[in-house]
């Protein structure tokens, strides 16, 4: 959402999805760049496969990998091979100016 509200063409692939289904879709959609996210710990290790499946087809450096999601930071991106971690951010750079202020009743 908060890449086509950026103005990025983003091709949602859903929820587990599978190395396989990542490939098809690059191949079919020919991106710049792959974005994965997880909000649980036990999903964070298939990034690093699909990573790896990535240099498998020596497409990996053809391509910018971004990870993100509540559970991760930039340590696992490093880990996973990922080119950048994304911060999910409720608002842009600065906060509201209402954030702070007491609420009204």
């Amino acid at each position: 959402m908060m890449m086509e509200g950026a103005g990025f063409k983003v091709v949602d692939l859903g929820i587990n999805t599978d190395a396989d289904k990542f490939m098809g879709a690059i191949k079919e959609h020919q991106p710049d760049l792959v974005g994965m996210s997880a909000l649980l710990t036990t999903t964070m290790p298939y990034m690093k496969v699909v990573v790896d499946r990535l240099k498998e087809e020596g497409i990996r450096n053809e391509l910018i990998v971004l990870v993100g999601g509540a559970p991760l930071n930039e340590a696992f991106a490093r880990t996973v091979g990922a080119d950048a971690y994304c911060q999910m951010r409720p608002w842009p750079s600065k906060p509201p100016e209402t954030a702070g202020r007491p609420r009204v009743k």
